[in-house]
């Protein structure tokens, strides 16, 4: 199964899932930076490899058994209604559906009684000349072309970003690591050592604009003075 990374659009926290060796990430963004010391100074930006968008299917029909119908029927629909030129894929946070495999798991909806709730997510792969808002609208023309089953309803949610094993990218972003503490050991000179930690962490990820992930480790460095052949620690 392929390591896959979403990071949704909108403001929201830290989630995860999606298979023994698939990872799920919904990652917050702005273009502030009352955040930015949360952040280490060294990451590594590259562009997504899918586009997402989050859908819900929601049923308020009063027979469970008849309400479990009507969303299979429309996610039976939903799969076979994929236009074959368009790539589009539709996946959940355990599997990709296909035509004989789409009984995801469904969920009651707590505030409202006999209703009951399904989410997944449609993508198509981004490159690097494709336009976001273009394939944004290609996922929603999709969203609305779909025929609905019962009192079932569809509700298109939030767009968001993948991206493949992004802890291929480790070496990379040590390797930018690396260099930044070369300059600062050119600036300090051999008066000062300087020791780094959180190497060994894991790799995290976030969205850093329409079509960007930013990928880093949440290192951090100390500079001690050398003294008669002793690294002695800096006071704070």
């Amino acid at each position: 199964m392929k390591l896959l990374t979403i990071l949704l659009f909108s403001l929201c926290v830290l989630g995860m899932a999606r298979g023994q060796d698939e990872a799920i990430v919904l990652s917050p963004f702005t273009v502030s930076s009352d955040k930015a010391s949360t952040k280490p100074p060294v990451v590594l930006k590259r562009r997504a490899d899918f586009l997402l968008l989050e859908i819900s299917l929601v049923n308020d029909t009063r027979e469970e058994e008849k309400r479990r119908d009507e969303v299979y029927a429309t996610l039976k629909g939903m799969v076979t209604g994929v236009p074959k030129n368009s790539k589009i894929e539709l996946f959940t946070e355990e599997f990709t559906l296909t035509s004989s495999h789409y009984q995801i798991p469904i969920s009651d909806v707590a505030e409202k009684r006999d209703t009951s709730r399904v989410t997944l997510y449609a993508k198509v792969p981004l490159t690097d000349s494709d336009d976001v808002g273009t394939l944004s609208e290609t996922l929603r023309m999709f969203v609305r072309s779909i025929r609905v089953e019962g009192r079932t309803e569809i509700f298109a949610g939030d767009l968001g970003l993948s991206i493949r094993n992004p802890e291929k990218y480790r070496y990379e972003v040590i390797q930018a690591i690396a260099a930044d503490i070369k300059k600062l050991r050119e600036a300090f000179g051999d008066s000062f050592e300087i020791t780094v930690k959180g190497l060994d962490g894991r790799l995290k990820w976030q969205r850093s604009s329409v079509s960007e992930v930013e990928l880093f480790l949440p290192f951090s460095y100390e500079v001690f003075p050398v003294k008669a052949n002793k690294v002695m620690p800096v006071e704070k």
